[in-house]
């Protein structure tokens, strides 16, 4: 019986609890989604890097022995020891002159490199190379091609005798992209045996421990006698941390979609079962009189949040996996490298789904246990109506001066708080999800806008190759009236004897200060470097605890000596962080100044006829290049529309419909005095209004928190300014204004239909 009874009164609220199960499942497909994402890339990531015993820790310097290796092996907690030479290279010019980072090892017994197509790298193998996998299918190489790379002033022509991937380079970006682009960036194992005797320099000692790498720095420091650069961990490790960062965004993420779709959630089911336990209450009466006991009574209330949650949720978490998940996955397998990535699930996704149910089903037990507490005899008469008292509105100075329809709806407002507080606060969550969607647009158009009219001042970037020389770049610099920029890998620190937790490893750009390659401030306004000083990104500045004025110390890769520089500006640049300095002050530290690449205002279309030339860019090129990364912001962009539309479209009908069920007899009443069915609509149209309005205006300034939040959560690699145009702003309202007229007209026709005297003749 009470079964068949939830059934019907399911169907006479269906809008309602229609609501609650839709919000229940939007929720965990939200929360669901994400954490596919999350818990695959965990599993995939922990498989591949186990099945390639992927290192804990870097050691850097000039070149390591194999007796500085067996002293490292000795100390106790660390594994397994591996020397190698590691060197960025360029590709050929029919390959756009791509960085090559290149791998000369005489063993694989670290970080081995997974085979995607053709035979495993052989350390052994001197007439063979082994090419990063996307690489090598973004230009369409296959096994058995014959590849060329230029690295240590050598031309390398190897046969391409396998593909591959490794955990190092989980995410690849070049120095010159904002963004993964795999044209530009690649990886080539070969054995060591292909350099010539003198050249086998080993840079690099990598090592598996307990995890925790950083934890042996004096002990390394102590075999070494300090004879090395600098001690790296994971952390340090960009096309590794980049992807941890991306997860970790998504967990958060995962939880403030779910949060704000529960909140909603929980609003609706108070207010839905508040106003229909009042509408029962004669059966609640009826059903205790005939000896009904109050637990089963209660139990049958609950069961209609309880069920519609449970399949809500239950659906959530299956379309989460299958849809969102799966969509997930295959969006950001395209900027990350991660064999066998696929949607995962886990308990925890249960877990979740049973506090959603428990917390809506708890919400319900509140609602019921106030009828319950009142005497049948009591309960089967009608509720009594509630004293009116004067509303806080009725205070204001000019309450006498309103109209009639103003008045009746401000104390309708201090009457039905909870109804008038769900409006608010779901079209206020909906202007947020809107902007932050919105948002991401602005802030892509923003951040191009930046980079390439601001920081990069010039119309041609001119890629120089290994075999250039200081007069050759000089040379082609006059003819193209140009700016020689030299870039590379260097550890930062606030101290001068720095432990590795304190150091940074970043970029060191060097310029010629002539403002073609140029330098923003914290407020992005581009800026000349003081001399006799550097330009520090604002991250690493925060991180180091510095700021303009301070010392920082600094060392390239190959050096071994810490050099001083004062902080003469703290800058920012959205994908390179580190330090940016002018070419006489790097060469007063008695240091080499290598230009990797020229950039002038002038066509230098010609000079790819250089010998020392390996590609030249336009910069429409460059921002063609750009876009095409950023086509996955659309995705990101519809995801956020569709649920900010949803989420305001169920909000505003909810608070509708409430508000015309809990006033359907004071319109009837209104009516039989009088008053046309516009009118009466003309009352329930103003007060969503109202409501809508308050919710937008405090939504307006909640969309830039999320926005800049989930740019900052890229990482300290990253530094993308949050933008909103007031152009989000205003589309962003008149969306939500006008959902909430087109939810006014849906309830013309039901003010139209009311049945007067039915509704009027069961009131006492």
């Amino acid at each position: 019986m009470l079964r068949r009874k939830m059934l019907r009164d399911i169907k006479a609220n269906f809008a309602q609890f229609f609501s609650i199960l839709l919000l229940s499942l939007i929720a965990m497909w939200c929360y669901t989604g994400f954490q596919a994402n999350v818990i695959g890339g965990n599993k995939a990531r922990a498989d591949f890097e186990d099945s390639s015993n992927f290192a804990d820790g870097w050691i850097y310097g000039a070149d390591f022995s194999e007796e500085q290796a067996e002293k490292i092996a000795d100390i106790s907690g660390i594994k397994d020891v591996q020397r190698r030479t590691e060197v960025l290279g360029k590709a050929d010019e029919k390959y756009n002159t791509a960085e090559m980072y290149c791998y000369f090892q005489n063993s694989a017994d670290i970080t081995a490199p997974r085979t995607i197509e053709g035979a495993d790298f052989d350390a052994d193998d001197e007439n063979g190379s082994w090419l990063f996998s996307r690489f090598a299918e973004t230009w369409k190489i296959k096994v058995g091609d014959k590849f060329t790379v230029h690295a240590m002033g050598l031309d390398i022509e190897k046969e391409v005798k396998g593909l591959i991937v490794t955990p190092e380079y989980e995410f690849a970006c070049a120095s010159t992209d904002t963004d993964t682009d795999f044209h530009n960036i690649g990886f080539a194992y070969l054995s060591q045996k292909v350099l010539p005797e003198e050249m086998r320099i080993n840079n690099e000692i990598i090592f598996t421990c307990n995890g925790k790498a950083l934890s042996y720095e004096d002990d390394i420091a102590k075999a070494l006698d300090d004879n090395y650069a600098y001690l790296a961990d994971r952390n340090s490790i960009r096309g590794w941390y980049q992807l941890s960062d991306e997860l970790a965004q998504h967990d958060s993420f995962s939880y403030i979609f779910s949060f704000v779709f529960v909140a909603i959630a929980l609003l609706v089911i108070i207010t839905t079962m508040k106003r229909m336990i009042a509408q029962q209450r004669t059966q609640i009466g009826t059903l205790n009189a005939l000896g009904m006991k109050k637990r089963k009574i209660l139990l049958h209330y609950l069961s209609y949040s309880f069920v519609l949650s449970v399949i809500g949720c239950a659906l959530g978490i299956i379309l989460g996996v299958v849809t969102f998940g799966k969509l997930m996955v295959n969006m950001f397998s395209q900027f990350y490298t991660l064999p066998d990535w696929k949607p995962g699930f886990s308990c925890k996704s249960i877990i979740v789904a049973a506090v959603l149910v428990l917390i809506c089903t708890g919400t319900s037990y509140f609602s019921c246990k106030q009828i319950l507490r009142i005497h049948p005899s009591e309960a089967l008469r009608p509720a009594a109506a509630k004293t009116a008292k004067p509303c806080i509105f009725e205070k204001l100075p000019f309450w006498n001066k309103l109209g009639f329809n103003a008045r009746y709806n401000l104390r309708d407002i201090s009457r039905s708080k909870m109804r008038a507080f769900m409006c608010v606060f779901g079209t206020c969550m909906g202007m947020m999800i809107m902007e932050l969607g919105l948002g991401a647009y602005d802030t892509v158009d923003y951040v191009r806008d930046w980079y390439f009219r601001d920081i990069q001042n010039y119309e041609y970037q001119v890629i120089l190759n290994d075999s250039c020389t200081t007069e050759q770049a000089e040379k082609l610099k006059k003819e193209t009236d140009g700016e020689l920029i030299a870039m590379e890998a260097v550890s930062i620190a606030a101290e001068d004897h720095p432990t590795s937790d304190g150091i940074i490893t970043c970029k060191l750009a060097v310029t010629e200060g002539q403002q073609l390659y140029c330098v923003s401030d914290t407020d992005l306004n581009t800026t000349p470097i003081p001399e006799g000083t550097v330009a520090l990104t604002m991250k690493q500045a925060k991180k180091l605890g510095l700021s303009e004025g301070d010392k920082v110390y600094w060392k390239t890769a190959a050096g071994n000596k810490w050099n001083e520089s004062r902080i003469g500006l703290v800058s920012r640049h959205p994908n390179i962080t580190g330090i940016t300095m002018l070419r006489s002050d790097y060469e007063a530290a008695d240091l080499t100044f290598r230009p990797i690449m020229l950039v002038s205002k002038n066509n230098c279309e010609k000079a790819i006829d250089n010998d020392c030339v390996s590609a030249v860019h336009s910069m429409k090129d460059l921002i063609a290049a750009f876009d095409k990364m950023m086509e996955i912001m659309n995705l990101l962009v519809y995801f956020m529309v569709i649920f900010s539309v949803l989420l305001i479209i169920i909000v505003l009908y909810n608070s509708g419909n409430l508000s015309f069920n809990e006033r359907e007899k004071e319109f009837a009443t209104l009516k039989v005095l009088g008053f046309k069915s516009n009118a009466v609509r003309r009352l329930l149209s103003t007060q969503n209004l109202w409501l809508s309005i308050i919710g937008v205006i405090c939504g307006i300034p909640l969309g830039r928190v999320p926005l800049q939040a989930m740019m900052d959560s890229n990482g300290d690699a990253v530094d993308w300014p949050c933008y909103l145009a007031p152009s989000t702003y205003i589309i962003s309202a008149i969306f939500v204004m006008t959902v909430s007229v087109l939810v006014s007209f849906m309830f013309s026709r039901r003010i139209k239909k009311i049945d007067m005297v039915e509704v009027l003749k069961g009131m006492e």
